[in-house]
């Protein structure tokens, strides 16, 4: 639920605007791919929404923009190498997420709900994307890049207005959620439930054999496990590969083009004085002073946020004078030392305590030194936008060469050759090094072991847009090694089986004895196993005393009073429940306030999407079917 509000409330046009910002100058996602492409008042509408409207250029634009940081999370270096599936998945969460903000929006309108001209202003004054040089809003700066996405200052004042009043809206709903008592109670209860049991270990190893195998036991034994001793195969192979990264690599960027993407990202590289700091904001100077009082005699972050719930607690780190919302603070805090405790400071927001946690320096990277991860940064960006013309190339030049010899030099494609078994080690047993993520990796590997020696090559499809080809020379097939290459593995192997099979009957033994005493320590008295018996260990499901995770499931799952037994590789565990015994409210403490937060949070993040589900029943979106198919399928590039 914390994940659904963030792409209800984080992930909105705010945010969008910013990544549409540095992304459309040098990718070419472009908003004015859509513009003209819908006449007239009604056709340019999707969806209608109370009083509030998706335009069908809008919705378009939003899937577009969408479309690459997903082709990212997926490991997908070319957002066009996204399935059919996904890019409608794409499409629909786009939809959906604009559908809740302008349900909210509209409810904010019907109530006569306002967003004040000064926090639209505020708002664009900091974002960092309009900062010049001396780390302030600079106006030529800002319509420059507006100019550069096709994107009027009316439209862009819309837009923030718009993000700030349903960030507002949502944002208070949940903040008087309380967790109740007997919900958790019952989860500290069933996580803290202590179970003491006997415990005895049989390890398989430690069992004796008595008598030595005789010479037919051993070639009975490898007869009866042929796939213990059959060599591995190996298959060499030729491949050729090209990916958007091997093409990248290859791609020669103009120093002026270069010069022009670092003039665009000045601030990446022109960095003010920044620091970290921990701020807590309460209403009132009384509690402020308690904090600062509490903080110095502490000086824990973690401990002085419990000290006092109802403090708004926020971190920045790595913060500009200019990234701190509030002026009062910015103007104390780039004065402040390191280390100490500061404050309080009077805001419109509250009294401020706050720490300086760290001070970097400005620092300036100067073009040439910048110029080389600049080129990498810029020639992954073009490299997906030549992947298929790049393909289709490499697609004639295989079909031209039945051994891969004959592949341009200028494609950018990797050739690679050597010995491999099916899992990508080599006869040295490492790992082969083949070009390509891992995904890649394994669709290589997968081809080699699938394609007929000698088969004609031909163009593959791989993941993350990808595209190979293999030739396959030369098979060495696996096969079972001769008996007396491997009689002393087979020694090895026998008497392994014969341990394990004699800890077997002794756990089974053991078992049944103390299933009929009603006592583990009974079944074991007077025996060699009585001195490795574990009395009364105490597990739970916080504390699990370093068992195997099936041991202790089987515990938890045993009435009191039984005894059990399972295996867990060469170990044998036997073990009985002897009783349960609740945690003390004292032990759980900690646990208590730990999980109480947490599920605060969660019903908290729960509420406001409860909310806007609930809106649609209220305002009800009226969409134009036609319009909004035709956005959809322009956003996805289906037209």
């Amino acid at each position: 639920m914390i994940s659904t509000l963030r792409h209800l409330v984080v992930d909105s046009w705010l945010g969008r605007i910013i990544a549409l910002l540095i992304f459309l100058a040098f990718v070419g996602w472009g908003v004015g791919d859509m513009v003209g492409s819908y006449n007239g008042d009604q056709a340019n509408i999707a969806v209608k929404i109370g009083t509030r409207q998706i335009g069908a250029e809008e919705l378009a634009s939003a899937i577009q923009n969408e479309m690459p940081r997903v082709a990212q999370q997926m490991g997908v270096s070319n957002a066009a190498q996204l399935t059919p599936d996904v890019r409608q998945q794409v499409a629909q969460g786009v939809l959906q997420r604009m559908l809740a903000q302008n349900e909210a929006l509209a409810l904010a309108d019907r109530n006569g709900m306002k967003v004040p001209d000064a926090l639209v202003r505020n708002e664009i004054f900091a974002m960092s994307v309009f900062h010049g040089t001396n780390g302030q809003f600079d106006r030529k700066l800002f319509d420059s890049k507006l100019r550069q996405i096709h994107l009027t200052e009316r439209d862009l004042l819309a837009k923030v207005r718009d993000d700030i009043g349903a960030r507002n809206l949502l944002e208070g709903l949940g903040n008087g959620m309380k967790v109740p008592s007997s919900v958790l109670d019952q989860l500290i209860k069933y996580n803290t439930l202590e179970h003491r049991v006997d415990l005895l270990r049989l390890d398989s190893a430690s069992v004796a054999v008595p008598v030595a195998p005789e010479e037919a036991q051993l070639r009975r034994f490898y007869d009866l496990h042929p796939w213990l001793y059959r060599s591995t195969e190996y298959r060499h192979a030729k491949i050729v590969l090209l990916t958007a990264d091997s093409i990248a690599r290859t791609l020669t960027i103009p120093d002026a083009d270069l010069k022009r993407f670092y003039e665009f990202e000045l601030q990446k590289y022109d960095v003010p004085e920044t620091r970290n700091l921990e701020v807590l904001t309460v209403s009132d100077r009384k509690s402020a002073d308690a904090l600062v009082s509490a903080w110095k005699a502490d000086g824990d972050w973690a401990a002085i946020q419990k000290r006092d719930p109802s403090a708004a607690a926020v971190a920045f780190p790595g913060a500009r004078q200019a990234d701190i919302p509030s002026p009062e603070l910015a103007k104390a805090a780039f004065v402040a030392p390191s280390g100490e405790i500061e404050g309080p400071v009077e805001s419109p927001a509250g009294w401020i305590v706050f720490r300086v946690t760290a001070i970097t320096p400005p620092h300036k990277t100067d073009f040439e030194h910048a110029k080389a991860a600049i080129r990498d940064e810029v020639a992954r960006s073009q490299a997906p936008q030549l992947l298929g013309s790049r393909v289709a190339t490499l697609q004639d030049a295989i079909a031209g060469s039945a051994d891969l010899e004959q592949i341009p030099t200028d494609l950018g494609a990797v050739p690679a050759q050597g010995s491999l078994d099916a899992q990508g080690m080599t006869k040295d047993g490492e790992i082969a090094p083949l070009p390509g993520s891992d995904a890649v990796r394994k669709a290589v590997i997968a081809r080699i072991f699938t394609q007929k020696k000698g088969e004609k090559p031909s163009l593959v499809n791989g993941p993350e847009g990808s595209a190979f080809a293999v030739l396959v020379d030369e098979i060495e097939p696996g096969h079972v090694k001769p008996y007396e290459a491997v009689r002393e593995q087979v020694g090895h192997d026998w008497l392994r089986e014969r341990q394990m099979h004699g800890a077997d009957e002794r756990a089974t033994t053991i078992m049944q004895a103390a299933r009929k005493t009603g006592s583990l320590v009974k079944a074991v008295a007077g025996t060699g196993d009585e001195n490795a018996l574990q009395k009364n260990v105490v597990v739970s499901r916080m504390q699990n005393g370093g068992l195997p995770s099936g041991l202790l499931s089987q515990i938890f799952s045993t009435p009191i009073g039984e005894t059990g037994m399972i295996a867990d590789g060469d170990t044998l565990y036997v073990f009985t429940v002897n009783g349960t015994l609740a945690a003390t409210a004292e032990s759980t403490k900690a646990l208590r306030e730990s999980m109480q937060s947490q599920l605060q949070e969660t019903m908290r993040a729960d509420v406001p999407v409860v909310f806007v589900h609930s809106l649609e029943g209220q305002i009800k979106p009226k969409p134009n079917m036609a319009v909004l198919q035709q956005a959809l399928k322009a956003g996805t590039g289906q037209e």
